[in-house]
């Protein structure tokens, strides 16, 4: 069933900024291009009925193509783009020109370049981007991948030292991160609040003086909600998570160690974490069980506001669930398989897929106390704010996101986004797409080459159909029949219903446009591109169009393995 409605949507989004102004060199046609290099020989003729598309390998087949004129008017939609799929160190770009020109007219001149542009992009409503909490996460996620890289770390089903499971009131000792990079621990003392099956909610023994306390009943709900709906969720989309020390509990540690780890919350604050480092017990610092830590309660300071309890015990259930995720990858990866860890990047568009997941499947009431009143707002309202932010600015950001970055918010947007548009169509269940989450997380394959085992399609492929369904996924007039949409969603309204409130734009993605002419020249990142509006007027002679790596026609870089898609509209 597609979802547009998003009733309070403000009240979970993130707020992030695209990076976009309207000075984009895009928003203009630039100078004629010389397209004396694209001849017949080497020219492919694109021809589309409405609804069609093409995909083309601008190094082995083309990087001309001709859009024919005819007596009907026609509007088609080019997006060239990377389609590497290798996750890398440093991330994977390289320059390239779109440019354009009327074919000649039938008496030999060359038509005048003409271009209606498209307005120019705004950015994203609200403050400078979130990054320390989206950086730290990214932090924990590529120290994993060490972990996991280094040997000997494969337990499978070994128990170091069977434990007895908690009760509350039981006292116990962790480690905790004393930094951001998690570089030194510190030690605390907490007490068991909450003992459930699997969840088991210890609160630190030190609470920071003034803070707003949270109640039994509080914790007691928080409690409930993880193990009667988060937990059944995730290892129902992803698998089981590990027990190493075998008391079949999930330690939840509320404490203002977490709180301290972001002093500036001007670009958001740290919430909740797991640190897959717990499960390797020789590891430094290592607590040698299943853990998440969270915010408790605190005053307000210089930089930061209050963190009551409603506050928190509203904004935590999207976080453990999207943790739960990363706890349960790294078990079915490197634990169970002595494999590699998950892409990042598909670690993370997982884990922003369990929190859809969570809008989906817990129950209404459970969410009425949320900020907004709803589980849309509590759950997904994250999850659309940054595919917000990454339909913004295609260009300027990865799907396939360098493992040094700092895994950006828009980022994450387009691996959600991306994932969201896979199950939709390759998932027996197409709205909770476990045949598909499962796919990915219970096995040795990881990242892009994973995805295309599971769907019997090339990476690049799929790339260039899922950057076309962001334009014509509902569009008006088109055909909704063929993989471009998404079929658990209806984002166009989605968007629509939190303008002006919340977006700055009633639909994100802004193409350029244009009648023949034009010309761009920026850098294509691995899984990203830039998507261009053609309208062919009746009578036009037709369009030549070339993909190059410079605006002079310098070569294109065989590392991102560039194509071009393109589909007509009408």
């Amino acid at each position: 069933m597609k979802r547009s409605f998003a009733p309070h949507l403000l009240a979970a989004i993130v707020v992030v900024t695209a990076g976009c102004s309207s000075t984009d060199p895009g928003n203009n046609p630039g100078p004629a291009a010389d397209l004396s290099s694209c001849t017949a020989t080497n020219t492919m003729p694109v021809t589309l009925a409405v609804g069609d598309y093409q995909i083309v390998d601008a190094l082995h087949q083309a990087s001309c193509l001709s859009l024919p004129g005819s007596g009907d008017a026609a509007e088609y939609v080019m997006i060239p783009y990377s389609g590497y799929g290798v996750s890398t160190n440093d991330g994977t770009s390289a320059s390239y020109a779109l440019q354009s020109a009327l074919k000649a007219s039938a008496s030999g001149r060359t038509s005048s370049l003409v271009a209606d542009l498209g307005a120019p992009l705004s950015s994203y409503a609200g403050n400078t981007a979130p990054t320390t909490p989206a950086s730290f996460e990214h932090t924990l996620r590529m120290a994993e991948r060490r972990l996991a890289a280094s040997g000997g770390v494969q337990i499978g089903a070994a128990i170091v030292q069977r434990a007895i499971p908690p009760a509350v009131g039981d006292r116990d000792s962790f480690n905790v991160c004393a930094t951001s990079d998690c570089s030194s621990f510190n030690k605390i003392g907490a007490t068991v609040k909450y003992a459930g099956n699997p969840g088991v909610i210890y609160l630190d023994d030190h609470q920071l003086a003034g803070a707003d306390a949270f109640t039994g009943e509080d914790i007691q709900q928080f409690g409930l909600l993880f193990d009667n709906y988060l937990y059944a969720t995730d290892t129902t989309a992803f698998g089981r998570e590990s027990d190493i020390n075998g008391d079949g509990h999930i330690s939840i540690l509320m404490t203002p160690a977490v709180n301290q780890l972001t002093t500036d919350c001007t670009q958001g604050r740290i919430i909740g974490y797991t640190f897959s480092n717990d499960l390797i017990p020789f590891a430094r610092g290592s607590n040698a069980r299943e853990m998440f830590y969270t915010v408790t309660t605190s005053p307000a300071t210089a930089k930061c506001k209050a963190v009551t309890h409603t506050g928190a015990i509203n904004v935590l259930p999207a976080t453990l669930i999207h943790e739960l995720q990363h706890m349960i990858s790294f078990n079915q990866h490197v634990l169970l398989r002595g494999s590699f860890d998950q892409d990042v990047w598909m670690n993370e568009g997982l884990s922003h897929f369990a929190e859809e997941l969570g809008w989906r499947t817990v129950p209404a009431s459970e969410c009425t106390t949320a900020v907004g009143g709803d589980c849309f707002s509590e759950f997904a309202g994250g999850d659309v704010g940054n595919a917000y932010a990454y339909l913004n600015d295609t260009e300027s950001n990865y799907l396939v996101a360098p493992e040094s970055g700092d895994g950006t918010l828009p980022e994450r947007g387009a691996a959600w986004l991306f994932i969201r548009w896979i199950a939709d169509h390759f998932s027996a269940d197409s709205v909770l797409g476990t045949q598909f989450t499962r796919a990915m997380e219970q096995t040795t394959g990881v990242g892009a080459k994973r995805v295309s085992e599971i769907t019997g399609v090339d990476f690049p492929t799929l790339v260039g159909e899922w950057q076309l369904a962001n334009w014509t996924g509902d569009l008006p007039g088109f055909p909704q029949t063929s993989l471009l949409n998404y079929r658990s969603w209806n984002f166009r309204h989605t968007f629509a219903n939190n303008f002006p409130s919340v977006f700055a734009k009633i639909f994100p993605l802004t193409p350029d446009s244009t009648t023949g002419g034009y010309g761009h020249a920026g850098t294509l990142r691995a899984g990203s591109g830039r998507t261009v509006r053609y309208k062919v007027a009746a009578g036009s002679p037709g369009v030549t169009v070339r993909l190059a790596g410079s605006a002079a026609g310098g070569a294109l870089s065989t590392l991102i393995m560039p194509y071009i898609a393109i589909v007509r509209v009408q």
